[in-house]
C-alpha cells in the first residue's frame, strides 16, 4: 500500500509546475483528478515539436507532466461546473491551482472563502511573482529575473536560458512539500491550510552558493561557460577522441588522482596548482595541459580510469544515451496511461526496515 493511497488531489493547474507536482503525488499512490477546460484543455497539449503528430490531442510536453490521473473536462465557470467543483472540494484532500486572481473570484475560489467552506482542504496555489501575482510568468522570464540567465552562457556570450523549464521544476518540488506539510498539519488538528508558491521564490531559493557568494562576499556571479566559481577543475570539460568528460575535482587528493591517470605529474609540483584556490586562479593554464593529455583517450575508458583513481568525472551523454531502455536509468522512466514514456517525477526509493511495513 503506497503511503499516499488514501489522499485525493484535485489539480486545477496547467502547464508544468502544478501538473508535475500532482504527478509526483500520484506516483506515491495519491488519487489525482485533473480538470481541463473544453475544448482545448491544457495549453501544453499544443506545444508540439517538429516530429510530433499534429492530429493527436496530446504532446510530448503534456505527457512529461501528466501521469496516472483521472481526467475531467469541465467548464468551472458554468453553473454545472460550479456545482461539480463544490462536490470535488468537499471530497478531496489537496487542491493545486494556478489561476489568475480574477479567475479566483470567477470560480468562487477565493482562499479565505474556500477555507471557510472546506476547512479540511489543503490548498496550494502557484503564482509567478509574489509581489505581482497576476503578472504572466513563463519560465524563461523567471529564469531571467532570478539571475539564472545572467549566470548561464559562455564567458563572452549573451545570457542563455536553461534548456528545461527549471523554475517550474523547482516550483513543483515546493508544491509537493507544501502539500505534504498541509497533510501533516491537518493530522495534528490544523484546518484551513493555504500555501502560496511562486516561480520567482523557487528560483531565488535555488541560488544557494551563488547567492551566498554575493550575500557573504559581494562576489557577483558572472557567465563563465559553466565553470564552478569556487572549485577547479570543476565543471571543466576534457576533450577526448570520441566525446567529452566533465571534471568534478573537489580536493587535492582527487587532483592527484587526475594527474596520475593523465600522466601529468608535473602539475603536482607546479606552485600555480598547489591548492584549490590557486587552481581556480590559474584555471586556463591548467586545462590546456589536461586537455592535451586527454586528447589521446576515449571517453568511457578515461572515466573508468579516473573513477578507479578517486577522481570524479562524468561522460557527457546525449538524452538518447541517458534514456536508453537497456541502460542504467530504466527505473526512473515511467509509462503513462496512454502508453507513452516519461522521466519519473519521483527519484527516490523506499524500503521499510521496521516491524510494521505498510
Amino acid at each position: 500500500m503506497a503511503a499516499l493511497e488514501s489522499v485525493r488531489v484535485l489539480e486545477l493547474a496547467s502547464v508544468l509546475a502544478g501538473p508535475l507536482a500532482a504527478t509526483a503525488l500520484a506516483e506515491r499512490g495519491a488519487h489525482v483528478t485533473k480538470v481541463e477546460r473544453p475544448p482545448s484543455g491544457d495549453v501544453t497539449r499544443s506545444w508540439k515539436g517538429a516530429n510530433e503528430d499534429p492530429e493527436l490531442d496530446i504532446s510530448a510536453y503534456y505527457e512529461a507532466a501528466n501521469g496516472a490521473k483521472q481526467l475531467e473536462w469541465m467548464d468551472l465557470g458554468s453553473d454545472k461546473g460550479q456545482e461539480w467543483l463544490e462536490k470535488q472540494l468537499a471530497s478531496h484532500d489537496v487542491l493545486i491551482e494556478n489561476f489568475k486572481s480574477a479567475d479566483l473570484e470567477k470560480f468562487n475560489l477565493q482562499p479565505h472563502a474556500v477555507a471557510t467552506r472546506h476547512p479540511h482542504l489543503i490548498r496550494v496555489r502557484l503564482v509567478g511573482f509574489n509581489n505581482a501575482p497576476d503578472r504572466l510568468a513563463y519560465d524563461a522570464v523567471v529564469q531571467a529575473e532570478t539571475g539564472f540567465m545572467h549566470m548561464n552562457g559562455e564567458t563572452n556570450g549573451p545570457p542563455l536560458r536553461m534548456p528545461v523549464a527549471l523554475m517550474d521544476v523547482l516550483a513543483s518540488h515546493q508544491i509537493r512539500l507544501a502539500a505534504l506539510e498541509g497533510l501533516l498539519d491537518r493530522s495534528q488538528g490544523g484546518t484551513g491550510f493555504f500555501a502560496e508558491v511562486s516561480l520567482a521564490g523557487s528560483g531565488v531559493t535555488a541560488l544557494v552558493n551563488q547567492g551566498t557568494n554575493w550575500l557573504v562576499a559581494e562576489n557577483s556571479p558572472q557567465r563563465n561557460s559553466g565553470l564552478h566559481p569556487n572549485i577547479a577543475p570543476y565543471g571543466d570539460v576534457l576533450f577526448c577522441k570520441n566525446g567529452h568528460l566533465v571534471l568534478a575535482i573537489g580536493n587535492s587528493r582527487q587532483f592527484e588522482g587526475l594527474c596520475n591517470v593523465l600522466q601529468c605529474l608535473e602539475l603536482l609540483t607546479d606552485p600555480r596548482f598547489d591548492s584549490n584556490q590557486l587552481r581556480v586562479t590559474h584555471r586556463e593554464e591548467l586545462m590546456k595541459t589536461l586537455n592535451y593529455a586527454s586528447a589521446s583517450w576515449e571517453k568511457i575508458p578515461l572515466e573508468l580510469a579516473l573513477r578507479g583513481a578517486g577522481a570524479p568525472a562524468g561522460v557527457v551523454r546525449t538524452i538518447q544515451e541517458v534514456l536508453d531502455p537497456n541502460g542504467p536509468n530504466t527505473e526512473w522512466i515511467q509509462t503513462n496511461p496512454s502508453g507513452s514514456k516519461r522521466p519519473a517525477a519521483i527519484a527516490y526509493r523506499v524500503q521499510h526496515f521496521g516491524d510494521n511495513p505498510r
